[in-house]
């Protein structure tokens, strides 16, 4: 069986005060780790925008502009879901 286990986050008193479950600390740090997958992805995306190729080959320069371009925008709507996720966390251990 696969027990939830709890950590209790103490006052100044040594009051139990919040409990946080293993579980939400778990979600979180996944949550974190899909976030800090796209880092790879961001510095190729920042290579490819800051290197100035000489001579310019205006159909290469176009198709990876294009490639790019859809990186970013699969960045931009996983980034907004999963930041949307991460602030209902966050919101979760709070009231907890």
């Amino acid at each position: 069986m696969n027990k939830i286990k709890s950590l209790t986050i103490a006052t100044k008193n040594n009051h139990a005060s919040k409990n946080i479950t293993q579980q939400d600390i778990q979600s979180l740090s996944k949550t974190l780790k899909q976030l800090d997958s796209w880092n790879l992805v961001l510095n190729l995306l920042h290579q490819f925008f800051n290197e100035n190729p000489q001579p310019l080959d205006k159909e290469k320069v176009m198709s990876e502009y294009h490639v790019c371009s859809k990186l970013f925008n699969n960045f931009h709507k996983d980034f907004y879901q999963l930041s949307k996720k991460i602030n209902k966390q966050i919101e979760e251990l709070q009231q907890k």
